[in-house]
């Protein structure tokens, strides 16, 4: 079973979810384009499905790198924690939402601004997945905004 990672490591979704020969796929900002995804695998997979996902995401035209079963892969990872961060600069004033996607835009050569990329995936995920991270890695860093809470149980986006 091919899944987008949610934040959790890939055995721990396939024993909540009764699956066996999980692999999970890294986030990318756009698939359609993306040369390189990363992947893990459950443990047990077996060595025949690990390759033939390998083989399909090759004949789709993806570079393919596997790594250990982490939590949130790393863009997965990346992105959910600069939205956080993002967020929680957007709630203490210290920019405004379209200042903050410039500056991350503009600045670091970003394809989108972490708040507006978070907007896109949709926040009640993102929080789910920094939920998922927290839970993980025990670590504030993943601690979930409180404006992407409040946004979250508002129905609004970072931008609203």
């Amino acid at each position: 079973v091919l899944a987008v990672s949610d934040g959790r490591l890939a055995s721990q979704r396939a024993r909540d979810q009764g699956l066996s020969n999980l692999i999970l796929l890294d986030l990318a900002h756009d698939y359609a384009s993306a040369g390189r995804l990363a992947i893990s695998c459950c443990a047990g997979t077996s060595p025949l499905a690990r390759d033939q996902a390998v083989a399909l995401l090759q004949r789709a035209g993806f570079k393919v790198s596997q790594l250990s079963d982490s939590p949130g892969l790393l863009v997965l990872r990346t992105v959910a924690m600069l939205a956080n961060e993002a967020a929680d600069a957007l709630l203490q004033g210290v920019a405004s939402a379209a200042d903050i996607d410039l500056a991350m835009r503009a600045g670091v050569n970003y394809p989108e601004g972490p708040l507006a990329w978070a907007d896109r995936l949709g926040l009640p995920w993102v929080l789910e997945v920094l939920q998922n991270l927290q839970a993980a890695y025990g670590e504030e860093r993943y601690r979930p905004s409180l404006l992407l809470r409040r946004r979250v149980a508002e129905g609004r986006t970072l931008h609203a």
